[in-house]
């Protein structure tokens, strides 16, 4: 076998596993309200064991009736439940995998904003993340909690699961206390380290006598926190200790809290493999078996961690969203067929107050594993306009429902301004629609002439991207160019260069241009940097681009540009002058409807598609896409 450590068996305590690859918990969203487990979360968990891992841990089983994170999150809190988790854990199991549910109680994370309990925590704080008060728990409810792990264990075990995650990580309650950033307390749950790892001791403890000492227990822990004041591996590797010692049977390593989420949920500016380090260092420390997490998404990757005796599990997560046969693919020798994760984060975008079911932009199957797309009455000739999110989807959609599908894009790649973002989505799209037939064009010029000498069926139209109008007065010269000009290799800039612009599209050309050594001043009169943009994406690229001294001034009015300068109006109202070599126009583009109005005249059956103008709204568009393909 090419990856033989990778796919050896191995074990955590009493639990043998025939591999060691671990799905790492990830949020389903796919819990009914009340948190009982759906047909859709047993056929979501059922796929991901069919395609060859070796544990699947299910996220978020909350504890606690009212401290979770929203109406739908998975609960363990009472025993109305055992049933329904009982058909999660067999759904599993009867396709190969070794389970564990993930025991979480959310503590500040909890979600008032759905209606639920107020947040709690160690100490009276207010929650970065929720802008919410926290009220410090009594020793009385102290004590509680942990008897609500404890039943919760108890419960897990009677439905079925093969063992039990406690989450001690990323900002939930047993984190709160374990963390100096945010235990102040001065009784024994708080203090020195000794007392603020009391609780999640007196957790391990107490489940340990309520289910035995041959049910596997998985710690997971921040190891560090990325935060001033917060936990770090000198604490952590002690702390490890104890809970090998009280009866854990394996430290899951992650890192980061509340406030540094970027580094917990890596987007694809993070660097591969970046929590790593960190299970090496508790490794070092303790005998238990050690799992290691952090955009591990190679199977070579993952293979070298275990050679070199950094981890003794591999964790990965959202590649199994893109792929849940990812394991089996690797194991057959088909690493090239496998749908890559691009890091982008959208699974975790886009939600409404009460969240989306779980998404994937890679892999729009994902939620709605075992469904199948029903053929059309009527095999029509489709014609696709435009190669963005929505006319992808809608193209894979249509072929499967067995239309004859062609797509044409007038720009000569796809994706759209922001393609960057989604490169990996676009070349894993290509496949599949290559692979069903889809008849793709590109670079081509469409009229209603042509789409009319076509004769096509139906028309499925997306708005053309358009430069906007623009407020400012602009001399004459070679020095100014539109973004797109720049983003795709057809205009170059070099020496001093300010983008106007600084939203998701000023962003991509400053990290473009910065990358390739030009000196970059982004301005614009939005105060909110990388507007569109993934916040745990846009945090992490206002990092590099610091790096890379970028300058950004915001709240300005740009009046125009002269030559070798810009002018421009600050916030104060003063009027200011900026030299440059060049300067890149980056304002959103403008939707232009006017070929789907020219192509009803014709009396076509003409679709409109969704506008994309920013990566957050991709899997928007995706969803329409789908649902507009699935009428014809």
């Amino acid at each position: 076998m090419k990856f033989p450590k990778l796919f050896e068996p191995t074990r955590i305590g009493t639990m043998e596993m025939k591999n060691r690859l671990v799905s790492a918990a990830m949020n389903s969203r796919l819990a009914e309200t009340g948190g009982y487990v759906s047909q859709r979360m047993v056929n979501h968990y059922a796929r991901r064991a069919r395609g060859g891992v070796g544990l699947i841990v299910v996220a978020d089983g909350g504890v606690s009736l009212i401290h979770v994170n929203s109406h739908t999150q998975l609960r363990i809190a009472d025993d109305s439940y055992i049933l329904g988790l009982a058909r999660l854990a067999q759904g599993m199991k009867g396709n190969g995998a070794k389970t564990a549910i993930q025991l979480q109680h959310a503590g500040w994370r909890t979600g008032r904003a759905f209606g639920l309990s107020q947040t709690v925590g160690p100490t009276a704080l207010t929650s970065r993340e929720l802008g919410e008060a926290t009220r410090a728990l009594t020793v009385a409810e102290i004590k509680v909690v942990v008897s609500q792990f404890a039943q919760a264990a108890r419960r897990a075990r009677q439905a079925g699961f093969d063992s039990v995650e406690i989450h001690g990580a990323h900002g939930y309650l047993v984190s709160l206390f374990l963390s100096p950033y945010t235990n102040w307390r001065q009784d024994d749950y708080g203090g020195d380290m000794q007392r603020r790892a009391r609780l999640a001791l007196e957790i391990v403890t107490a489940i340990r006598q309520e289910v035995g000492h041959d049910y596997p227990i998985i710690f997971r822990i921040s190891a560090d926190e990325f935060v001033e004041g917060g936990l770090t591996l000198k604490e952590t590797g002690v702390i490890s200790r104890w809970l090998e010692e009280a009866g854990v049977d394996c430290i899951s390593v992650s890192g980061g809290t509340e406030g540094t989420m970027p580094w917990c949920v890596p987007c694809m500016l993070v660097p591969r493999g970046h929590m790593v380090p960190l299970a090496a260092v508790i490794k070092k420390v303790v005998s238990v078996p050690v799992i290691a997490v952090g955009r591990i998404n190679t199977a070579a990757m993952a293979e070298g961690i275990l050679e070199q005796e950094k981890a003794d599990l591999i964790a990965i997560g959202r590649p199994l969203l893109a792929d849940p046969e990812w394991p089996l693919k690797v194991m057959e020798g088909k690493e090239d067929e496998i749908r890559k994760c691009i890091y982008c984060n959208s699974c975790r975008r886009d939600p409404p107050p009460e969240g989306y079911p779980i998404m994937c932009i890679v892999n729009p199957e994902i939620g709605r594993e075992y469904e199948i797309e029903t053929m059309a009455p009527q095999a029509k000739k489709v014609l696709i306009i435009g190669g963005g999110p929505a006319g992808l989807e809608a193209a894979r959609v249509a072929r499967l429902r067995g239309h004859q599908v062609t797509l044409w894009e007038e720009a000569p790649q796809l994706g759209g301004r922001w393609s960057w973002l989604i490169k990996g989505y676009i070349t894993e799209a290509v496949k599949v629609l290559k692979k069903l037939g889809v008849k793709l064009e590109l670079g081509k010029s469409v009229t209603p002439e042509a789409v009319a000498a076509m004769q096509p069926d139906v028309v499925l139209v997306t708005p053309r991207a358009v430069p906007p109008s623009l407020s400012i007065a602009v001399g004459e010269g070679e020095n100014v160019v539109w973004a797109d000009g720049v983003l795709d290799g057809r205009r170059q800039v070099s020496g001093k260069v300010v983008v106007i612009g600084t939203g998701n599209v000023g962003c991509e050309v400053a990290h473009f241009l910065s990358r390739r050594g030009v000196a970059v001043t982004a301005i614009g009169g939005d105060g909110m940097v990388g507007h569109g943009l993934d916040p745990g994406t846009a945090t992490v690229l206002m990092e590099q681009l610091s790096q890379q001294g970028v300058q950004f001034r915001t709240g300005v009015s740009v009046r125009g540009i002269q030559e070798r300068r810009v002018l421009y109006q600050d916030s104060q109202g003063h009027g200011a002058v900026m030299e440059a070599d060049a300067f890149v126009l980056a304002q959103p583009a403008q939707p232009s409807t006017e070929l789907a109005a020219e192509l009803e005249e014709l009396g076509l059956e003409v679709h409109s598609l969704p506008y994309c103008d920013q990566p957050g709204y991709a899997m928007r568009a995706i969803r329409v896409g789908a649902s507009i393909a699935r009428q014809l």
